[in-house]
Formats: C-alpha cells, sequence, structure tokens
C-alpha cells in the first residue's frame, strides 16, 4: 500500500529534474485567515493558480505552491497556510514585485480570459486588492543554499512537508546540513525532497531569531537503516546538532500548486 500511495502522490517530471533549485530565491509567506474563511480561501487561491500558471509558461517565474498548515493538539502552528513563490534569480523575483496594481489587475484579465466568466474574475479580482481574506501575513525572503528531489518524485496535491525554522548557531552550520545531514538523508532515502534557505529579508512583523527555513518531505516508503556511525560520523552529528537550533515546525499539505 505504501508503494501504491507514493504512486499517487508522485508524478515523473523530466522538467523538474533538469532544473536546479539549490540556489533559487524563495519568497514565503505565512497566511493567518480571518476567521471562518478557509474552505472560500481555498477557491480563492484556485483562481490564483490559473493566473501563475501562465507566469511560470512565460518564465515570469519557475513555481508557486499553497501550502495548508495541520495542526495537532501537540503543534497548533502559527499560521494557516504557507504559499510558496519561487523564482529562477534574484533578478526574476525583483522584476515581479516591482509590478503595479494596473498590471496585476491586467494580467488576471488576461491570465482568465475565455477561462472563467467576467463576473467570478470580477469578484476575485475585488476580494484581492480588498485583501479579504488575510487576517495577518508575513514574509520571509529566501536564497536558497542547497536542495535536493528523489528521482522521480513530483509535486502533486495531498503530498504532505514539513516546515522548519532554524536559527545558525555558529559559522559551520550551513556546511553541516550540505554537507554531513542532507548526503544522509538523501543516501538513507529518507527525505523524498529537502531544501535549505537563508533568509535574506522579512517584513517587519516576522520572527526575528531564525536565521534559516528548512522544508522537507518525509519518505513513508524509507527503507529501515541501522545507524553503525563511525568516530567522524558520531561527531558529525554532535557538532552538527550543535550548530543550530529547531524554533518550530509545521506540518503542512500541499493544496494548489503551479509547476
Amino acid at each position: 500500500m505504501k508503494k501504491l500511495f507514493i504512486a499517487t502522490i508522485f508524478i515523473l517530471s523530466i522538467s523538474l529534474q533538469a532544473q536546479d533549485w539549490s540556489s533559487v530565491y524563495r519568497q514565503i509567506e505565512e497566511v493567518t485567515l480571518n476567521e471562518g474563511l478557509d474552505n472560500e480561501y481555498v477557491d480563492f487561491e484556485g483562481f490564483w493558480k490559473t493566473i501563475k500558471e501562465k507566469q511560470v509558461k512565460e518564465g515570469k517565474q519557475i513555481a508557486w505552491f499553497v501550502w495548508k498548515v495541520l495542526p495537532t493538539e501537540e503543534n497548533k502552528g502559527w499560521a494557516d497556510y504557507l504559499i510558496y513563490n519561487i523564482y529562477a534569480n534574484e533578478e526574476q523575483m525583483k522584476e515581479m514585485s516591482s509590478k503595479s496594481t494596473e498590471w496585476w489587475e491586467n494580467e488576471i484579465k488576461v491570465a482568465h480570459k475565455g477561462k472563467t466568466k467576467r463576473s467570478i474574475v470580477k469578484k476575485y479580482t475585488q476580494q484581492t486588492m480588498g485583501n479579504k481574506y488575510r487576517n495577518k501575513s508575513v514574509m520571509y525572503t529566501n536564497k536558497g543554499l542547497g536542495a535536493f528531489l528523489a528521482d522521480g518524485a513530483a509535486p502533486a496535491t495531498g503530498i504532505n512537508a514539513k516546515y522548519i525554522g532554524v536559527e545558525q548557531l555558529n559559522e559551520d552550520y550551513v556546511d553541516f546540513e550540505n554537507k554531513f545531514f542532507a548526503p544522509y538523508h538523501k543516501e538513507s532515502k529518507s527525505r523524498l525532497y529537502w531544501e535549505l534557505n537563508e533568509i535574506v529579508d522579512r517584513t517587519e512583523n516576522a520572527y526575528k531569531p531564525v536565521t534559516h527555513i528548512i522544508t522537507e518531505i518525509l519518505n513513508p516508503d524509507a527503507p529501515e537503516v541501522e545507524w553503525n556511525p563511525t568516530f567522524a560520523e558520531e561527531m558529525a552529528a554532535k557538532y552538527g546538532t550543535a550548530s543550530r537550533k529547531f524554533h518550530g515546525t509545521m506540518n503542512m499539505e500541499l493544496v494548489h500548486f503551479a509547476w
């Protein structure tokens, strides 16, 4: 059943393998909704998916993801949704961030022309401009420092991931992530996807202690591996763990994406 589950939620994607995601720029928005608007919000972002698909196709950005936070009794999380806008480089990100309100209004019309009723386009455009859904929005601008993807894996709605806020405690932190932890995750097949980001900018209301963000997708079909570390590996694990502090983790489920 596990293998069937993986086959269902992950599809082959040649384009994914061709794209180097280790140094992309990611704008991650933590969204807290106004009460009672969860179902409406999913439909609202579905409307935006059409626009994002157009922009990905035209090379304005390389991907867009909307993740729903999955709270538990032990971990309620600090946001309701996470939105990832991913750009090939800083220049592409700045170009899209500089667009005017008028440009976006026209972009919405063009993307939905012949696909969506005018009344629906007008409705969601007004909701966008009037900020109907967001009670709170926190933005982190991130530079990718490393990433890997399991062979044959690609996004599909329904997959689960983890969002981890990390504080760097010493100058060796990034090397430990990229040269010790990431290779172990990859070789043990414990992760289907893993990425490390450095926060290079954030909004004033953002959490200040975190310096990096990790997003990872665990492999539910990972083989059991008995770890018999050498002395060098024990020391790497010890000092690697000491180079960072996890400030919080949220579990999330993919509800929309443009690829």
